[in-house]
């Protein structure tokens, strides 16, 4: 299990989160998330218990939606090695949707379909780094849009890859909310965006801030 070291004035422990949220009337909770790299699940699970959000939005899910009991069932039978997208296998998702799922929240995708790559074999393919660039900022401005749209309904909860929330990212800088919290990875107590390789090797730890845009 990792650690969680909380930076906010007046909450210094995860349990202290909630008050922290309702009393600061925050509804934004952004999850920076390594895909695979480290198993996050027991975290993203304190942090909700902790703070009962009304939406879960997930990167992974892309456009789709799952908003019953029906449509988990239906994709948990699905088998782990069959493709969800260009991008993922439907066993990358399972263990996001059942935590979801645990606390009956409405987990919505809030990405593109196939994250905008063209083929399976996409991670061979050979392209520039101005199409990637346009290809993350097409993306980053879609995340936001969704995110802006589900903040005015409840308190929301993120999980997108860390490199989104990075600070020039376009989701931090098209999001509404003037302040939000951050939840991102502490390789030897220092933030990483960018997953280092070498990760087995460090100390790893999960940090939690108030950010302000103005």
């Amino acid at each position: 299990m990792y650690k969680i070291r909380v930076n906010i004035r007046g909450c210094k422990k995860i349990e202290e989160l909630a008050e922290f949220v309702r009393s600061n009337n925050i509804r934004l909770i952004l999850f920076a998330e390594t895909h695979g790299f480290l198993n996050e699940t027991q975290i993203q699970k304190k942090i909700i218990q902790s703070v009962n959000p009304d939406f879960f939005l997930y990167e992974m899910l892309e456009e789709s939606k799952i908003l019953s009991a029906q449509d988990v069932k239906k994709l948990l039978n699905k088998p782990d090695k069959k493709d969800f997208s260009f991008i993922s296998t439907y066993g990358d998702l399972k263990p996001t949707i059942r935590l979801a799922r645990s606390f009956d929240l409405p987990i919505i995708g809030c990405d593109i379909k196939d994250m905008c790559v063209k083929t399976k074999n996409w991670i061979n393919e050979k392209y520039s780094k101005d199409y990637w660039s346009k290809v993350i900022k097409k993306r980053e401005k879609r995340q936001a849009k969704i995110i802006n749209q589900y903040v005015k309904r409840g308190l929301v909860f993120v999980s997108v890859g860390a490199y989104h929330l990075r600070k020039e990212s376009m989701v931090i800088k098209d999001l509404n909310e003037n302040k939000f919290i951050i939840i991102f990875p502490l390789f030897n107590g220092k933030e990483k965006f960018i997953i280092p390789r070498n990760q087995e090797k460090q100390r790893v730890s999960f940090g939690i801030k108030l950010m302000r845009k103005r």
